[in-house]
């Protein structure tokens, strides 16, 4: 027996996710799902999700976030190979420069605790413990 209509599959169907507030199929936890909710994070200026670069800020250059105002000023002069943005040169110098002079810096707090340590530790011997009772030899 062949049915008179074909009813359509619930994956097929277009709905308002709760989650993510979109239309798309496939439900909540399927790949249009994590499709859409990535689409909808995208940055307006360069169309990137920002998120997917983060880590490697922060390894590379000891940045918080990726920040697509540093790493691609012209956004109509990015290059991509993949999912590898062709930073131009001029850039990385200014950002490996950026990350010497903190970590220049970040050593020169380390040595100046380490010499503020030091110099308590110098004065905390050479003053005399007043606990302690004085002894007097010609009791």
């Amino acid at each position: 027996m062949v049915p008179d209509s074909v009813e359509m599959v619930s994956d097929s169907i277009e709905s308002m996710c709760p989650r993510c507030g979109t239309f798309h199929a496939g439900g909540v936890f399927g790949e249009a799902c994590f499709q859409a909710r990535r689409l909808a994070r995208t940055c307006a200026r360069c169309g990137l999700l920002h998120e997917d670069y983060d880590l490697a800020a922060r390894i590379l250059h000891d940045l918080d976030k990726f920040d697509c105002q540093i790493y691609i000023p012209d956004v109509d002069k990015l290059v991509m190979n993949g999912n590898n943005i062709m930073v131009p040169d001029h850039i990385m110098k200014t950002l490996d420069d950026q990350l010497k002079m903190k970590q220049d810096d970040e050593q020169l707090k380390m040595k100046h605790r380490f010499k503020k340590r030091k110099m308590m530790q110098i004065a905390s011997m050479e003053e005399p413990n007043q606990d302690q009772e004085t002894s007097n030899c010609f009791d």
